[in-house]
């Protein structure tokens, strides 16, 4: 705060206030002093905070990179890994250097559902019918656990029932109990 003190006779004083109450105006509305005084945003939403098995946004989703637990070969996480992005898509491994598709994760209560939102570039095999996929069912249930999220694998559907010859894909790679890294 400044302040401005002056010794004038009673006369004089009678004139000034209304100049006093410009500069002061001036002064606030002087672009360089807006950036001499940052200011810095506060954001007391719990779930805008770090947790201990992750970073919460918006959507109370644990964002971040898991890693799946028992695959210690896969230590640049080519294909055994979550990056869990809330409102947007992830690329999802079903089979190490052939089959990845990108899925979209959505809070559901205490889960986090994923949906099929298209094959990935990284996919090799165009004999599976990925246009026939429905992309409004989910392919895979993640719940939190203690240490880290549970995958379920439902599998993809098509017409909403499970594709019975796809139904495997992604269980063996996805299936299981991943640690945030």
């Amino acid at each position: 705060m400044i302040s401005f003190t002056s010794c004038k006779d009673a006369e004089s004083d009678k004139s000034e206030p209304a100049e006093s109450i410009d500069q002061t105006e001036q002064i606030e509305l002087d672009p360089e002093i807006e950036r001499d005084y940052p200011v810095e945003e506060t954001n007391s939403d719990p779930a805008m905070t770090s947790e201990g098995s992750g970073e919460k946004n918006n959507t109370g989703i644990l964002s971040g990179r898991y890693k799946k637990e028992g695959n210690p070969e896969d230590s640049s996480c080519d294909c055994y890994c979550l990056d869990i992005q809330p409102n947007s898509t992830s690329e999802l491994c079903l089979s190490p250097n052939e089959l990845y598709v990108n899925g979209r994760f959505e809070k559901d209560g205490e889960n986090i559902k994923i949906y099929y939102s298209g094959k990935s570039a990284r996919t090799t095999n165009s004999e599976i019918p990925w246009d026939q996929f429905g992309k409004n069912e989910p392919i895979a249930i993640l719940s939190q656990t203690a240490n880290g999220m549970s995958l379920d694998w439902i599998g993809f559907k098509i017409d909403g029932e499970i594709a019975v010859d796809y139904a495997l894909y992604g269980k063996k790679t996805l299936e299981g109990t991943y640690k945030k890294l």
